[in-house]
């Protein structure tokens, strides 16, 4: 890996790691924090357009979004020219991109103007969780087919699309078939700080990760060797979720698919050419807290063959999704 890059990454942030790691699969993430939302908002705002030049678009979702509010609030204006340096046209040293919704108000023919908008690099979702189920749902079909229609036209996204949600709170959860199409997830306590809000973009210089960058990091990815007996560890972390009597469900498909993704792109970013155990360990904390469903003393397994139910409660009382990740992985037998 290059030296500059090495750097650069050895600087960032458990914000600015979260985005990239994003990035670099080409997935989703989930955040949460036990702090302000809205300065986690402006802070994820900041890094997407000044660290990794990325055109981002916020929208504010609630219980009255409608389906029109969300789809005019991800599309943002293009009017750059097409010799303006990249380090601009990517979004360096522009404010947060908004959406003019005169377009769509005006009725589906009611302007000869050519709608040439398109859909920000990076959609930052708050409270997307408290949205009702057809804005959920056109959120879900915007990440599968990276498109959407409105009035007017049909607007696609870049490759580096990426939606950033910020949940009403750290225990909330999106709708079922969203929520797993979401790759990783991060809480920010309060105690880390932000690191960019009281400062203005144009004062962190240059963005340190542009597009070469990141196809470095995506063609190290790829050369990430995995072992067979790392391939078995892998499958043996989904069998042994699927099995705890902690767990009662989200050990999905898509989940095990991305477990062994992230684990790969994990591996560059530590300066590392194969997969260790331990960074399948650090990719299952990442995959699964947003997942998983705990077992209750009504769900719990052993209950069907005759367990008494009060020794059940005590025996789930305090457990946790993290508490039970670490359960599970201390039951598996590491690969030397």
């Amino acid at each position: 890996m290059d030296g500059t890059l090495q750097q650069d990454l050895q600087a960032l942030g458990d914000l600015e790691l979260a985005i990239l790691v994003s990035l670099v699969a080409q997935e989703h993430c989930i955040f949460s924090t036990d702090h302000s939302r809205h300065d986690l908002r402006d802070e994820l705002d900041i890094i997407c357009r000044a660290i990794f030049g990325l055109q981002s678009a916020v929208i504010q979702c609630g219980p009255a979004t409608t389906v029109d509010d969300f789809n005019e609030g991800i599309l943002v204006h293009v009017s750059i020219d097409a010799e303006t340096p990249i380090e601009t046209r990517r979004g360096y040293g522009f404010p947060p991109l908004t959406a003019d919704n005169s377009s769509a108000r005006s009725g589906r023919f009611g302007s000869n103007t050519l709608d040439t908008r398109r859909i920000a690099d990076v959609i930052i979702a708050v409270d997307l969780d408290t949205a009702n189920e057809n804005v959920q749902v056109q959120a879900l079909e915007l990440i599968r087919t990276k498109r959407v229609f409105t009035r007017t036209a049909m607007h696609s996204a870049s490759r580096d699309f990426m939606v950033l949600a910020i949940t009403s709170s750290p225990n909330a959860r999106l709708s079922k078939h969203l929520n797993d199409l979401f790759c990783i997830s991060h809480f920010h306590s309060a105690e880390y700080g932000l690191q960019y809000s009281d400062d203005q973009p144009a004062d962190l210089g240059m963005p340190s990760f542009m597009r070469d960058s990141i196809t470095a990091l995506r063609t190290l990815v790829s050369e990430v060797h995995l072992s067979p007996e790392l391939a078995a560890y892998l499958h043996n972390v989904a069998v042994f979720m699927r099995n705890s009597r902690y767990i009662s469900g989200g050990v999905t498909a898509t989940a095990t698919r991305q477990l062994r993704a992230i684990a790969k792109v994990l591996a560059p970013l530590h300066g590392l050419d194969y997969v260790p155990p331990s960074l399948v360990a650090l990719a299952a904390h990442k995959i699964y807290p947003h997942r998983l469903k705990l077992a209750t003393a009504h769900t719990e397994r052993s209950l069907q063959w005759g367990s008494d139910p009060e020794a059940v409660k005590r025996l789930l009382d305090g457990v946790t999704i993290e508490g039970a990740i670490d359960d599970v992985l201390a039951s598996l037998e590491t690969p030397l």
